[in-house]
């Protein structure tokens, strides 16, 4: 029962961070109605989930207690990656443990079945959503 109630709290801190305020994911990357979508990592053991929808990535760790630093996940497209969105956010109830300066660099290479690769910080209970920082510069240019 614990894992199921994880998996909703998780789900539904998501939910609420794309009702309060930051929606501007769904206007700007429309990843909703994109045909592109890849489930690159199930792994049972590990607790983690990630999935490419549109041009984001989706890393979900389920696991209630074990974090993960260097956490490999697969990608499409090679660039550098930021947080656009975490259910850490303190703002949301959450500890803050994602840094949103951070930038992620991918590798050449095959991994999960994806052409390239980056490497997160995935801490327990939460989900991160990642953008290719030419998305994320685009969106800040259209705000200003």
């Amino acid at each position: 029962w614990s894992c199921i109630f994880t998996l909703l709290f998780i789900l539904c801190s998501f939910f609420i961070l794309l009702c309060n305020g930051r929606n501007f994911i769904y206007s700007f990357w429309q990843f909703m109605t994109s045909e592109h979508q890849y489930i690159s990592r199930k792994d049972e053991g590990d607790r983690m989930i990630v999935f490419e929808r549109g041009d984001l990535v989706f890393v979900f760790n389920f696991h209630w207690t074990n974090s993960y630093s260097d956490y490999r996940i697969g990608c499409l497209k090679p660039g550098k990656y930021k947080v656009v969105l975490d259910s850490d956010d303190p703002l949301f109830g959450g500890f803050g443990r994602i840094d949103h300066n951070a930038e992620f660099f991918t590798f050449e290479g095959w991994y999960d079945d994806r052409p390239s690769s980056f490497m997160v910080y995935a801490p327990s209970r939460t989900a991160v959503v990642y953008a290719l920082v030419d998305k994320v510069e685009e969106e800040v240019a259209i705000e200003e």
